[in-house]
């Protein structure tokens, strides 16, 4: 038997062996004694294990408890929550979890010591490689992707060019890094006999692609696996390849809805570097007129590429004409189709009132000839719709000049917030030493703190990301938020500061960030009998019709209990899909409409191990710990997105709908329906 569960007897010397943080712990009502592996015990430890992790405080007494467990089930969602914690002091029980008797509980301490960011671990992550359950071994290599540095890259280099292990997990986690000797061994092995590894091997090769890799990515465009296909166009077009336009025409007169997609994003790409070729106009006009969105939008796209073709442009023109998202799509290609009536159709555009077309203008504003931006962009600062200022705002140009300052200037004092947050952006490059401009910086600043007076994490995160680019100025601004009462604010200007500042993580190590949390004791036993006990399945209807979402409660209960209790107050019902990219997202929860909003607080990151499948259903962020009421449905395997970002459901039926769902159509209802599982799962000792 590979290890043995830690004895019972020593359980309690493990759990006091290191300081209790103040303030940060989840207490025994009364010193507990050995666990006993019970039904009641399972429920009562994991609501305190839910407890510890919402209040992102590390309690060694409980863990050490919990990692004592005659239970399996609750030895494994310890490891998950000593790992989402990212306390290095926690870091002490994998050791022991990584060498557990059940392979439940070694998959999930393999990948819960991936999230600690604690690279230490990485020298019992090597063991588990080889480990005989193949799925911790895999959940180990993926650990050590994560943790990163050089150790770790050359462990999973040694992997792949081994005969055995887990070498094709050890390949998708490559896509990471770029490094020489990271290609020159992905492009070996593109070759290899085994096809899982070549399947591995071709995604971390498209994922970042280099050049390098060309010779590798091309032939994949021709791939049998419609995934690989799929994933080669996107990384073609990334590296505007010429040379793969013939086979891009191919995949993009297919039938598989993600290869045909990439293709004609890729040739749009191509186009902007290249002259594109009779055939790619032709099969450019007919995609354009399909019943998928997404083929009919990246092949709107794709036309904007062939400047004074008057086909082209009477195309796009009759499309403009109708309503919906892609009479947007079109108003910008034809503005760069046909730069020399840009003005005209931008100006039939903001007449029509549509929403949509007046979000294209927002965004084509600056392919309009310099002389006429300014006039037009402050023209539309003055839209009822705070989606178009805020877009118009987001797209000032990076390298601006003064001639943009009245309309940043209007946009750091609009009243809505997201206006403010995407100025505060813009106006970063005019606010440096040489030519600082008083009047905006006194704006900038009252813009800054007002998004801490007002509370909203979307917002807040903005503003700090949005000071980190002032260099000095910002990191004195930043270090005055490390203490913050709002525990999301804290942790992005802690990572801020070391990412950006290069301050040292161990200033921070000994700091805990304790959380209040909206749960009570009764909240959290409630739930984590949910995680044992029942099935919560989701109804969501929209305009284009209805599909089904399984909501995960064992993987992910306070993410499935905050959508289940959301839906329950017809939070959803009448909220736009703000969001759809093709090949990639359908994103909708957003009372705002603009991908900024929420419900007025946030829920800490569950991130678990299940996959970015096709139909799986995420959480939205801003960053760690900033979920709320948005969610998104994967159009495609997203394999990147793996580990981090929680995964909290998926679609069990009604999937075909996915494919017809566009920008800014509506949800009409979500529903929620509970029903019992047949057993909870195995582990207790009287179940």
């Amino acid at each position: 038997m590979r290890g043995s569960r830690l004895p019972t007897s020593i359980w309690f010397f493990l759990a006091v062996s290191f300081v209790i943080p103040a303030g940060g712990c989840v207490s025994f009502d009364g010193p507990p004694g050995p666990p006993t592996g019970t039904y009641s015990e399972r429920i009562e430890t994991y609501a305190r294990l839910l407890a510890l992790e919402d209040r992102r405080a590390y309690d060694p007494l409980l863990t050490g408890y919990a990692t004592a467990s005659p239970d399996a089930w609750i030895r494994a969602k310890n490891a998950l929550a000593v790992g989402r914690l990212r306390d290095p002091a926690a870091s002490i029980h994998f050791p022991v979890l990584l060498r557990d008797p059940e392979p439940s509980v070694r998959r999930a301490a393999a990948f819960g010591a991936g999230l600690t960011t604690d690279r230490r671990l990485i020298r019992f992550l090597a063991t588990a490689l080889s480990d005989p359950d193949r799925e911790t071994a895999s959940r180990a290599a993926e650990a050590i992707a994560k943790l990163g540095g050089d150790e770790a890259v050359s462990l999973l280099l040694a992997v792949l060019d081994t005969p055995s292990g887990p070498r094709a997990t050890a390949a998708f986690a490559l896509f990471r890094y770029s490094e020489p000797r990271v290609i020159a061994l992905l492009l070996k092995s593109t070759a290899d006999q085994d096809a899982e590894v070549r399947r591995a091997v071709l995604f971390a090769l498209a994922r970042r692609p280099k050049t390098e890799a060309l010779p590798a990515l091309r032939p994949a465009l021709d791939d049998n696996d419609p995934t690989i296909a799929a994933w080669a166009a996107r990384a073609v077009g990334i590296l505007a390849d010429a040379e793969s336009v013939p086979r891009l025409l191919r995949l993009a007169h297919g039938s598989d809805p993600s290869g045909v997609i990439e293709a004609l994003l890729a040739l749009e790409k191509i186009g902007a570097k290249t002259k594109l070729t009779e055939e790619v106009r032709l099969v450019a006009l007919e995609r354009a007129k399909g019943t998928i969105p997404g083929i009919a939008l990246s092949a709107l796209k794709l036309l904007g590429r062939f400047p004074g073709d008057l086909d082209v442009t009477s195309a796009l023109s009759r499309v403009m004409a109708d309503a919906g998202r892609r009479s947007g799509v079109a108003l910008v290609s034809l503005m760069t189709a046909d730069p020399a009536n840009a003005s005209k159709h931008f100006d039939r555009a903001l007449e029509t009132g549509a929403l949509e077309l007046r979000l294209a203008a927002a965004e084509a504003v600056f392919l309009l000839p310099p002389d006429r931006q300014v006039e037009r962009a402050l023209r539309m600062l003055q839209d009822r719709s705070a989606r178009v200022r805020a877009l118009v705002v987001s797209g000032v140009p990076k390298d601006t000049t003064l001639e943009f300052i009245d309309l940043l200037l209007r946009a750091l004092a609009d009243p809505d917030a997201a206006v403010r947050s995407a100025a505060l952006e813009s106006t970063t490059s005019l606010l440096d030493a040489e030519r600082k401009q008083a009047e905006l910086e006194r704006a900038w600043r009252e813009a800054y703190e007002r998004a801490f007076r007002e509370k909203d994490s979307d917002f807040t995160v903005g503003a700090l990301d949005a000071a980190s680019a002032r260099k000095k100025e910002g990191r004195t601004l930043i270090e005055a938020r490390v203490d913050d009462s709002d525990p999301v604010v804290r942790d992005k200007a802690r990572r801020l500061l070391v990412e950006k500042f290069e301050v040292p993580a161990v200033r921070f190590a000994s700091v805990p960030l304790p959380v209040t949390t909206r749960f009570t004791r009764a909240d959290y036993i409630r739930i984590a009998h949910r995680a044992n006990e029942t099935l919560l399945v989701a109804t969501v209807t929209t305009t284009r019709g209805a599909f089904e979402l399984a909501l995960d409660t064992e993987e992910a209960p306070l993410t499935a209990e905050n959508f289940r209790a959301l839906a329950a107050r017809r939070f959803f019902d009448g909220v736009v899909i703000h969001r759809v990219v093709p090949d990639f997202v359908v994103q909708a929860g957003d009372p705002r409409g603009d991908g900024s909003g929420g419900p007025g607080y946030a829920i800490r990151d569950e991130i678990n191990p299940l996959r970015y499948t096709r139909g799986a259903l995420g959480m939205a962020l801003s960053g760690p710990d900033t979920g709320g009421s948005q969610w998104f449905l994967t159009l495609s395997p997203q394999p990147h997105l793996d580990g981090g970002y929680t995964v909290f459901g998926r679609v069990i039926s009604g999937d075909p709908v996915l494919d017809l769902i566009e920008q800014d159509d509506q949800i009409l209802s979500v529903t929620v329906r509970e029903s019992a599982r047949a057993k909870p799962p195995a582990g207790a000792t009287d179940r």
